[in-house]
């Protein structure tokens, strides 16, 4: 299925203290592996840049369904970054999720995609929810873009989720909502990951 996943990753990672997207994780980088994982599922990752631009498209441009965008008023917030991004989906659905989540596994993206498929014509976005907190990646059809790009830059999704017929779908998943914003946090998934022998 032609699937594509738009990651804004444009950020200057303030709260971390340093520059979160190339921290080690798993052998690679965070940014590495959370398009490793969209691409289990989809066909094309969209990476939107900002804060070191060259130096992330440096990074995560090797495979060729990886495409590089910049935003270059990356300071006007995450939503900026989703509005730069967008005008480069070519699929009929596509994923958003975010750079700094790099445990969203291929059985989420099947899994809300299999959601799109048992209810085609009654839903236009569709989301993970653990725990009655609502979670990463969300799927959307792409009749969301043109009101993604009608939002003024300092808006949200969750405006844009207001226009739309959305579906929630409970995962006994943790990874949907999991992202590495603190030190503490980094250190703390390292850890599992390091327990699980994955590090």
């Amino acid at each position: 299925m032609n699937i594509d996943c738009l990651i804004p990753a444009a950020g200057v990672s303030s709260r971390m203290g340093k520059w979160k997207m190339t921290l080690p994780y798993k052998k690679t980088t965070i940014i590495e592996n959370s398009i490793k994982n969209a691409l289990t599922a989809c066909n094309r990752v969209i990476v939107v840049t900002g804060y070191r631009s060259d130096e992330l498209v440096k990074l995560v441009q090797k495979p060729k369904s990886v495409i590089t965008t910049t935003n270059n008023n990356f300071g006007n917030g995450m939503f900026s970054s989703i509005q730069a991004g967008v005008d480069l989906i070519n699929s009929e659905w596509f994923f958003i999720t975010m750079g700094d989540m790099p445990d969203i596994n291929e059985n989420i993206y099947k899994s809300l995609i299999e959601a799109k498929d048992k209810n085609l014509n009654n839903f236009d976005i569709i989301r993970p929810i653990y725990k009655g907190k609502r979670g990463h990646p969300v799927l959307l059809h792409k009749k969301t873009i043109k009101a993604i790009l009608a939002e003024p830059f300092s808006s949200e999704m969750k405006n844009v989720f207001s226009h739309f017929n959305v579906l929630d779908i409970d995962m006994n998943l943790p990874d949907t909502f999991m992202d590495i914003d603190t030190p503490g946090e980094y250190k703390k998934i390292m850890e599992n990951n390091t327990q699980q022998g994955m590090v």
